[in-house]
């Protein structure tokens, strides 16, 4: 039975799986856009219902 402690394979020390700067950017995108524009959406709909700027354009 192979033991988890041992990570060599044919000699080879094989890395633990790790995520890769083109994986984080995907997940970045992913769960980061959705966020950019249902805040945004919700800074306009609160201006232009209400007349409150919430929004990071008020500052502008």
């Amino acid at each position: 039975m192979i033991s988890k402690a041992n990570n060599a394979i044919h000699g080879h020390d094989i890395p633990k799986s790790r995520l890769t700067p083109s994986g984080w950017a995907w997940l970045s995108l992913y769960l980061g856009l959705p966020v950019l524009v249902l805040g945004n959406l919700l800074d306009f709909f609160f201006q232009w219902a209400l007349g409150w700027c919430i929004g990071v354009w008020c500052i502008v």
